[in-house]
């Protein structure tokens, strides 16, 4: 039976994420020391974010067309999303795959704070095929065939029902009781298994994905041009009921992100002086220049009950501000 037909039956993960089909034990350990790790960093500095959100913009971009044939390669896609380039030799359809996927995962944190139902996906969809197809943003009318695939998609009748039953599975009890990563992996396949788009399933299915990641806390995760065949093999076996593959491949994606967001933060921290060792430096209190940080004059960060920042955010904020420091020490008294 498709694994559409058994979310439709309330059935459930139960009958299929099971025994072999959990996440490789290891790589599970993994993720969970690297997500406690992370966690210890938030709030994350609003640069760090910044920085990560653009690269991970224009790789998730590239990556993700890639695998459904876009020719343009990483520094091409740059060039397009950055400097608004046309790169010779590309038709215009894969500039607009690049603009349109970049618009849409500039959409991921605000519908992280949202719950998924259909609008999102029909939302993204828009976004992912606009000015490319004239059925943007709408189910598909007709049937369909996965190639490789073992089953047929769903008739299009059907597909409202479907993908309501999905959702419904997303914030079912059921679902929660597996990880997060777990359970986004076998959302994932469940969604690419309606087809529920003439074209754009892939896209607009690891968009989904990623905004499942980051509800739970995670960053992005990237399906990389070079995994395109194990990936599709992943999908093509967890059609057939073993989902171990497409859960292992999509915890590498989130080990490499958090790895990635661990480095930054790392190389980051390594400048940070706590106000204790700041002060000195600035001949200011300690008490000031934790007043200073709580009140968002420099950026700054909070380890447990002390406040870290780095030297020339705060001496930005006094070449800026044209404060003078208060709490100067006094001089001692020069001996008569």
């Amino acid at each position: 039976m498709p694994r559409y037909q058994m979310l439709c039956q309330m059935k459930g993960t139960d009958e299929i994420v099971n025994g072999t089909h959990q996440m490789n034990p290891r790589l599970e350990r993994r993720i969970a020391e690297k997500k406690k790790h992370l966690d210890a960093y938030r709030p994350l500095d609003l640069g760090i974010v910044r920085r990560l959100h653009e690269d991970f913009r224009v790789e998730a971009t590239y990556h993700s067309n890639a695998i459904e044939g876009n020719t343009l390669t990483l520094a091409e896609t740059e060039m397009v999303l950055e400097y608004g380039l046309t790169i010779g030799g590309h038709p215009l359809r894969e500039h607009l795959e690049v603009t349109n996927h970049a618009k849409a995962y500039d959409t991921l944190e605000r519908l992280a704070n949202t719950s998924i139902d259909l609008e999102t996906v029909l939302f993204l969809h828009r976004l992912v095929k606009a000015q490319i197809d004239e059925d943007a943003g709408q189910l598909r009318t007709g049937p369909v065939h996965i190639r490789g695939a073992s089953f047929t998609p769903p008739p299009a009748k059907d597909l409202p029902l479907y993908l309501a039953q999905w959702t419904r599975w997303l914030h079912s009890d059921q679902a929660l009781s597996y990880d997060p990563v777990t359970r986004a992996a076998v959302a994932h396949h469940d969604f690419e298994s309606l087809h529920p788009f003439f074209d754009g399933n892939g896209r607009v299915g690891r968009l989904l994905l990623n905004i499942m990641l980051l509800q739970d806390g995670y960053p992005p995760a990237l399906i990389l041009r070079d995994w395109r065949q194990r990936y599709i093999q992943a999908l093509q076996q967890a059609s057939a009921g073993d989902y171990q593959a497409i859960i292992d491949l999509v915890g590498q994606a989130v080990e490499l992100s958090l790895d990635r967001y661990l480095q930054a933060c790392q190389e980051a921290t390594a400048h940070l002086l706590s106000m204790k060792e700041l002060a000195p430096i600035f001949e200011a209190t300690v008490d000031y220049l934790g007043q200073l940080a709580r009140a968002g004059k420099f950026a700054a960060q909070k380890r447990g009950l002390y406040w870290y920042a780095r030297v020339e955010d705060v001496a930005r904020y006094f070449h800026e501000a044209q404060a003078q420091p208060r709490g100067r020490p006094r001089e001692k008294r020069r001996q008569e």
